[in-house]
């Protein structure tokens, strides 16, 4: 077991610094803009999937770089950053809604 993390480490060492970031980053918000689009569905019969995919990408994207940022050992330090200036400007989204309409 020791040699087969040994192993995952060597793996992580030989990435370029952010990738493993990037990856989580948009895995998890391509998760979350598809689930919001398919939530909204069931939420509003006349919706057209787009406020809920920009709801659920730019919560996925949040946890998406929250998650990032722990796992990548180059942005640990700044977890608390990337969270907070990820999920202001979500409160935006209504203001942007009413424009739009």
């Amino acid at each position: 077991m020791v040699s087969e993390f040994n192993l995952l480490w060597e793996f992580v060492d030989f990435l370029p610094a952010g990738f493993i970031f990037g990856f989580f980053d948009n895995f998890i918000l391509l998760i979350g803009a598809y689930t919001g689009i398919n939530i909204e569905k069931y939420i509003d019969n006349k919706a057209s999937g787009v406020l809920g995919g920009v709801v659920g990408a730019g919560l996925a994207n949040s946890i998406s770089d929250g998650i990032g940022a722990l796992i990548d050992p180059n942005m640990n330090k700044m977890f608390v950053g990337i969270v907070l200036g990820t999920i202001l400007p979500l409160f935006l989204i209504p203001i942007i809604e009413k424009l739009r309409k």
